[in-house]
């Protein structure tokens, strides 16, 4: 018995020693890392969150993992549960030499606040066990009740952010007002921050609807309309992979503020659902999205703009529109401006759709120079087309840029708007014969949003629209317009297909089954054989049809230098307006 108490002695001195090697390494990685290495001190944790009352629940098995702090001594060991104080040595080799003669100890004392534990009694049991790699531990369990939750991932620098939660729940009462609501960030005073987007969200809501809110109403009111929205876009959009060390309270902050630059820069307001997915566009720190940006970056330094590809078909729908739209699929409409004399026909134009979707048309006009006479003459145009928009009843906003490329503005301004409308016959540079160069066919060929292309003639009335359509994916875009415009327009349809090797007359009567099978209407079907852009325009002139729908450029870049483009040829010859989709 001798010899063996003297064994399992000199096998915990062993030990003890490599414990407290461990916990000198844990100590030097920890202060170069920057991460916490203490315990959590019961006492400091217990007011920090106001504790409250206590139940025992009696002898339990607790994960050793979950034990994260101590009452009294939490100086005495580490994170790890590494002794730090040479004072416990005797005490640390005395329970570590029983273990190792198999003596069974009483269950340790212990408090629970939330999901996380501290020790009461025990500590040096605790200690042990855990260097010899046991998973879990006997016992008494005190549980503390507590409005505050608290995780076994808490660490001493966040009992700031959860002193500061605690004051946030106290004035909003939001634990019992929405006891489903998870709020929580990463820097304490963004708490501050949530209690000043509440007081702005209650004077607006009383300045609106001419009533004063209670607080408490004013909280649910923010909670429910401003913050879960957010939230639930942030969730959709699986945003918080893209910031793992975040909370969505904290991207909540992070998006509503560049929704409010957005809106700024954009002269509108922007969902915080398209906020987000910019958010994460621009910032997401995924390695696929990082190369993607790296890559962006690159081809912007090497490609000409013309040769550079434009986003893929079903973009503008899948990041625009939302599924609940259904009457309204172009809520924005942005309208590039000149000044010139066809430039305000296109804008006349394009107010038949905005009075059939009840849209907002947001002007655009882009100097190259920032001299007072340019700038002048942009206040001159915006000033005019909003009045222009006010005597036909249409709601607008107007901005000025100042960018030598016109091109890129106005591709930047289409991802925020559901239409662009630009008037075709308007060339910023060379001859229109071209197929490449002018600032249309590089917003139209790179774009995220439909195209308007509308001719300097005489405003149509938008009620017979002829579909060209070869079953491509930017032409099925288009076939989706189609079905809307058919629906809540009540506009008639035609489809024309040009047949070919690899369009055969089954693509024609495929889309005249979606739109027979999804909104029980019926389109006129043309099957023609020819030159594309030939029979399109000869089909237009018989139907005698008001707007043209179309796919975008079908061809990669390269290969339309060389064979050019049928909507190339084809806006050269419109008498009519051509909605070209993505």
């Amino acid at each position: 018995m001798t010899r063996n108490r003297s064994a399992s002695l000199s096998e915990a001195k062993g030990e003890y020693a490599e414990a407290r090697r461990s916990a000198l390494i844990r100590r030097i990685w920890t202060s170069l890392t920057g991460q916490s290495n203490e315990l959590i001190p019961f006492e400091e944790l217990s007011k920090t969150v106001d504790a409250t009352s206590q139940s025992y629940r009696g002898v339990q098995p607790v994960p050793i993992e979950k034990i994260i702090g101590s009452f009294g001594r939490s100086r005495d060991f580490d994170r790890a549960f590494l002794p730090t104080q040479e004072h416990s040595s005797s005490k640390w080799l005395s329970v570590d030499s029983a273990y190792n003669r198999g003596v069974t100890f009483p269950p340790i004392s212990l408090y629970k606040i939330g999901d996380a534990y501290f020790v009461v009694d025990g500590h040096h049991r605790v200690s042990v066990a855990r260097q010899k790699g046991q998973k879990f531990i006997d016992a008494e369990v005190t549980e503390v009740e507590s409005k505050v939750p608290v995780s076994a991932d808490l660490t001493l620098d966040d009992l700031d952010v959860l002193a500061a939660y605690r004051d946030f729940l106290a004035q909003t009462k939001l634990d019992r007002l929405r006891p489903e609501q998870q709020i929580r960030v990463t820097l304490p005073g963004d708490y501050q921050k949530l209690i000043e987007h509440i007081r702005t969200h209650k004077y607006f809501v009383e300045t609106q609807e001419s009533r004063e809110l209670t607080w408490e109403e004013a909280v649910t009111h923010w909670y429910d309309n401003v913050y879960l929205p957010v939230i639930e876009a942030i969730r959709e959009n699986d945003v918080l992979e893209e910031f793992p060390d975040h909370t969505e309270a904290d991207l909540y902050l992070w998006i509503i503020e560049h929704a409010y630059y957005l809106s700024q820069r954009l002269g509108q307001e922007v969902a915080p659902w398209e906020a987000a997915t910019d958010f994460v566009r621009r910032f997401g720190h995924r390695p696929k999205r990082l190369l993607r940006r790296l890559k962006s970056g690159f081809l912007e330094r090497i490609m000409p703009e013309q040769l550079e590809p434009g986003p893929p078909a079903g973009t503008w729908r899948q990041q625009r529109v939302e599924p609940t739209e259904e009457e309204h699929l172009f809520r924005d409409i942005l309208v590039t401006l000149t000044g010139a004399p066809s430039g305000w026909r296109a804008l006349t134009q394009a107010t038949r759709i905005v009075h059939h979707e009840k849209s907002v048309m947001h002007g655009l006009h882009v100097v190259t120079s920032d001299s007072e006479e340019a700038l002048e003459r942009g206040r001159r145009i915006l000033e005019e087309f909003s009045t222009r928009c006010e005597e036909l009843g249409v709601e607008s906003s107007a901005s000025l840029a100042i960018n030598h490329d016109v091109a890129q503005v106005i591709i930047d301004r289409a991802r925020w708007v559901d239409m662009v409308v630009i008037n075709q016959r308007r060339v910023h540079d060379e001859s229109v014969a071209r197929p490449l160069g002018t600032i249309f066919q590089v917003v139209a060929s790179q774009a995220m949003s439909p195209i308007l292309a509308v001719p300097g003639n005489k405003v149509r009335p938008l009620k017979h629209i002829l579909l060209a359509y070869d079953g491509s994916a930017k032409a099925n875009e288009a076939l989706f317009v189609l079905r809307h415009l058919m629906q809540c327009w009540e506009a008639k349809g035609s489809i024309v297909t040009v047949g070919g090797p690899d369009v055969s007359r089954s693509v024609l009567e495929d889309a005249q089954e979606y739109i027979k099978a999804s909104i029980n209407k019926e389109v006129t079907p043309y099957y023609e054989q020819g030159t594309p852009n030939d029979v399109i325009l000869r089909v237009m002139g018989e139907v005698q049809a008001d707007l043209l729908l179309m796919g975008g450029y079908g061809h990669r870049p390269l290969i339309k230098i060389f064979l050019g483009s049928t909507v190339d040829r084809i806006l050269r010859s419109a008498w009519f307006p051509v909605l070209i989709c993505r």
